[in-house]
């Protein structure tokens, strides 16, 4: 495999581990003991900033309609409240809950669109207060490339992926490269003018598929988001196929991977002859090998 043709982009998201604290909840005191929280009201509720990791208290802080940078889609509460801490092994369970109540809200895989999901969970004093609760935040993202940010927006995200050209969807993209020839931008990009990459789907590892560390744990990578590819663009997967495109797989941090977010995104990348067009369906005559000199 020729490293100018791969590239990993290890998307950072927030996730439950203990010990941070930040007022995107609200900012509620935890000096006093105080009952399990229920988990109501119904989302969507809104918060002025994205949480890290954790935080003190589950209300929102802003109506939706007005700017915020993460909504709240689903709530729900620990089963083992008798625990010492959050309890790390309820996690994986939980995230997929989250994965799924984010799909319904959304109407796709928020994986599909410039997003986050965010499974927000009580910091330590809240925990040792009596709160149970946990609950699941999107984020809109400015691009799914290391140099993403959050983006502030105004409206729910209720139904924001379900039309094909929703705004939020990932498309056609411009990527970028830093000195040392690492994925530093992974923009929206019309699919008219010249761009180098293309969002083909999501490739979900197995379950016995290892966090990636050294190069040969990414081949299941490559090869997963290489079918993913082959299946968009209507080619066979077969023999020669890698000649034919660049890929690059985003995939979660170690942290969250752990949590049960084994879904890549997978883009096709064009390194040596840019598109100005999808390349969604065009079939082998349309999808030559990408041949050329690395720069």
């Amino acid at each position: 495999m020729r490293r100018s043709m791969a590239a990993v982009v290890v998307l950072v998201l927030a996730s439950a581990a203990c010990g941070t604290t930040d007022s995107g909840g609200g900012g509620g005191s935890a000096a006093e003991p105080a009952p399990p929280v229920v988990a109501t009201p119904s989302p969507p509720r809104c918060h002025g900033q994205a949480a890290a990791r954790t935080a003190e208290t589950l209300a929102g802080t802003v109506d939706c309609a007005a700017p915020h940078q993460s909504e709240t889609i689903h709530t729900g509460e620990f089963t083992d409240a008798a625990a010492a801490a959050v309890p790390a092994k309820e996690l994986p369970t939980i995230f997929k809950e989250c994965d799924k109540e984010a799909a319904t809200a959304l109407g796709a895989d928020w994986r599909a669109g410039r997003l986050r999901l965010d499974l927000v969970v009580p910091a330590a004093t809240a925990w040792t207060a009596g709160q149970r609760w946990y609950r699941c935040d999107l984020v809109e993202l400015t691009g799914v490339g290391p140099d993403a940010k959050v983006a502030e927006r105004s409206g729910s995200l209720e139904g924001a992926l379900t039309a094909p050209d929703a705004p939020l969807r990932l498309g056609c993209a411009l990527v970028k490269l830093d000195k040392r020839s690492n994925v530093d931008t992974v923009a929206d990009s019309p699919c008219d003018v010249k761009h180098e990459g293309e969002f083909t789907g999501v490739w979900t590892a197995p379950g016995k598929v290892p966090y990636p560390v050294k190069d040969r744990d990414y081949v299941p990578f490559y090869e997963g988001c290489l079918k993913t590819i082959a299946a968009y663009v209507k080619v066979p997967y077969e023999p020669g196929f890698a000649a034919r495109t660049g890929y690059i797989p985003v995939l979660a941090d170690k942290a969250t991977w752990a949590m049960g977010d084994h879904g890549v995104r997978c883009f096709l990348w064009i390194r040596f002859r840019p598109l100005t067009a999808s390349a969604k369906a065009v079939g082998a005559k349309g999808f030559p090998p990408n041949i050329g000199l690395p720069s």
